[in-house]
């Protein structure tokens, strides 16, 4: 049972909020981050993540879904907080009738396992800068059925609120996991059941994707927005892709090239939605 409290005033609660929302390195002490947006609630509760503190607003009725989703959440602590509160701590232009702070899982590499089947299909993505990219990057690779998404280096945080609302609440249906360099990540396939194929991505790439056999266990490298793949990865890769461009721009945006990416990886393997 939640314990219930009132937020009436910008206190310790109401900066507690305020500050997760806003800082990567509080949110990874406390191992707690922002949320709110109908599909990041859903996608969390029905996955089964625990919120340590949930708020709705003062004073006004709440809907069904609303109803329905605190009574299928796990919760510690339930704020009623008065609307101009609310409105300071969303995001939105409209605030969502709830916001929470949802509790971090440490069991990703284990439920990517479960995911992952004998056939797996990874993306890596190499120090991406952006949170939106990131977060649309989870949007696509849970899509087209990817078994997780890793990222390598100094990157966006998978948690910041910008990459929760991009994914559209994908983040808390596929398992992510940040990477702390390429050694590791190498390490962490060549210790898999079997090694994936790694298809690294690259204007200079030696064939086009199409022509590349997408069909086993493969690992798909997507390169940081504006420098591409490092060039460990480069090296390390067993084969370098390129899509085909015709327009001006020299290359695509990353959430798009990773999304024509795991299309064609799915196109391959039969996979029909």
């Amino acid at each position: 049972m939640a314990v219930k409290m009132k937020m009436t005033a910008r206190n310790a609660a109401f900066q507690r909020f305020e500050t997760l929302k806003r800082n990567r390195e509080k949110r990874h002490r406390q191992r707690l981050a922002f949320v709110e947006g109908v599909h990041p609630f859903e996608q969390a509760i029905s996955n089964g993540w625990a919120f340590d503190s949930v708020g709705y607003p003062a004073g006004k009725r709440l809907s069904g879904w609303a109803h329905d989703m605190l009574g299928k959440a796990s919760i510690d602590t339930l704020y009623e907080i008065e609307p101009a509160l609310m409105d300071e701590l969303s995001e939105r232009e409209e605030s969502c009738e709830l916001i929470g702070l949802v509790k971090m899982r440490e069991d990703a590499l284990g439920r990517m396992a479960q995911r992952a089947g004998e056939n797996p299909l990874y993306l890596v993505f190499d120090r991406p800068q952006g949170p939106g990219n990131l977060g649309t990057v989870l949007r696509s690779a849970d899509a087209f059925n990817a078994a997780g998404v890793f990222t390598t280096g100094h990157s966006a945080d998978f948690y910041d609120p910008l990459c929760i609302r991009a994914s559209i609440g994908a983040c808390f249906h596929l398992p992510f996991y940040a990477m702390e360099n390429m050694e590791n990540m190498l390490k962490y396939f060549d210790g898999l059941p079997v090694r994936p194929k790694i298809i690294g991505t690259s204007a200079k790439g030696t064939d086009y994707l199409s022509r590349m056999d997408l069909t086993g266990p493969t690992v798909l490298l997507i390169g940081n927005e504006t420098f591409g793949l490092s060039k460990g990865w480069k090296e390390r890769a067993d084969h370098l892709a390129r899509i085909p461009i015709f327009g001006v721009a020299s290359s695509l945006n990353a959430g798009c090239a990773a999304s024509i990416c795991l299309y064609e990886a799915a196109r391959q393997r039969g996979i029909e939605g």
